[in-house]
């Protein structure tokens, strides 16, 4: 039984070696001719890759209302969900969209009152407007219409700007301050902050890349730095939901047949910093709450986990100047999260702790 376990883990390793080769041969024609050197930069280090200019390049909250039959959405949550009308108003005008379910766990009705969307734009109608050049985008909501789920939102917000302090290499997001209103009047309105998710093409325009939507490869066998990098930050906001073999809540992204691709993270709503009430540990990990840390990273050398930690540790005020300018979170929500932080850049102080948590209990499957 154990042999029969080995060979097909021998077999799933040289299956996903030979897709990882396959997708290369496929994409030097189009990424394979870009110059290396531009792309070799150092973790933390901004990346400037091709200038797309978007919404995600400003800082400010956006204003925007949508009139919708919100019932209608609601109540069309499967995986084969339509696309519904309705009205957009922003500070330039009113436009059609369409509006349609999307997500796994937050989409079931038993989870989420409220369920993420995406927001379908007609483009000549988007011409001179904010999402001008956008066909559709991903607008994260709160779970439920009250205030401690629009916290969560806030703070999910908070990591994902969090990550673009420490690196280029992830998603960018803006925040709107969102009020949707019900065509037949039968739902109070909702107005509560959710943000946009910059599109995965758009990210790797800007990172001269391409999405690799390929299975079972090793962290490994990604850049070893931004993956120890990575795996750090999912620790540091508290998450064990994501895996990059499966995909899961990360996307790999090839830059040059030269490089190895890079692991961006995404959906940090089950994380202990979020701390959303649905948030359940996996048994396996052996905490009991979400707040608690668990490692999910593999093995790295003392000397490439520092590496890792100083990037912390350089942008340890502009990560704690960000927490406190977040726009609607509110001061019990800010001083959790500055708490929460301490705790971490504690253990960056002592290297016992350091060997214990990021070495001693890393994975080494």
């Amino acid at each position: 039984m154990v042999q029969n376990k080995s060979s097909i883990k021998i077999f799933m390793f040289y299956i996903s070696i030979i897709q990882y080769f396959i997708f290369f041969l496929y994409s030097n024609t189009e990424i394979g001719a870009t110059d290396s050197t531009k792309l070799k930069k150092n973790i933390g280090e901004k990346h400037q890759g091709q200038i797309v200019k978007s919404l995600f390049d400003d800082e400010s909250v956006i204003k925007l209302s949508l009139k919708c039959d919100f019932n209608e959405i609601l109540n069309d949550r499967t995986e084969e969900s339509s696309y519904h009308d309705a009205i957009m108003q922003i500070d330039t005008g009113f436009y059609g969209v369409k509006l349609k379910t999307r997500g796994i766990f937050r989409r079931k009705k038993s989870n989420c009152a409220l369920p993420p969307l995406w927001v379908k734009f007609d483009a000549n109608q988007m011409a001179g407007s904010v999402f001008s050049g956008y066909e559709k985008l991903k607008l994260v909501v709160p779970c439920f219409n009250k205030n401690a789920y629009e916290q969560n939102i806030l703070k999910e917000y908070l990591i994902y700007k969090t990550y673009n302090i420490l690196t280029n290499y992830s998603f960018r997001v803006r925040l709107i301050k969102l009020t949707i209103f019900d065509l037949n009047k039968r739902r109070k309105p909702l107005k509560r902050y959710s943000f946009f998710i910059e599109p995965t093409e758009d990210m790797c325009k800007r990172l001269y890349g391409k999405d690799l939507n390929v299975k079972n490869i090793h962290p490994n066998f990604t850049d070893k730095k931004l993956i120890t990098l990575m795996s750090v930050f999912q620790y540091f906001i508290g998450n064990t939901d994501w895996s990059v073999k499966a995909l899961h809540n990360i996307k790999l992204i090839s830059r040059d047949s030269l490089l190895k691709p890079v692991a961006i993270p995404y959906d940090f709503d089950v994380s202990g910093l979020v701390n959303a009430a649905y948030a359940i540990p996996a048994p396996h990990l052996g905490i009991q709450t979400v707040r608690q840390r668990s490692y999910n990273g593999y093995h790295r050398p003392m000397a490439e986990l520092q590496e890792a930690l100083n990037v912390f540790r350089s942008k340890k005020e502009d990560i704690y100047k960000l927490v406190y300018s977040v726009k609607g979170l509110q001061k019990k929500h800010i001083d959790e999260t500055i708490k929460y932080f301490d705790q971490f850049y504690n253990t960056l102080d002592h290297t016992k702790e350091i060997q214990h948590e990021f070495i001693e209990k890393s994975r080494k499957d």
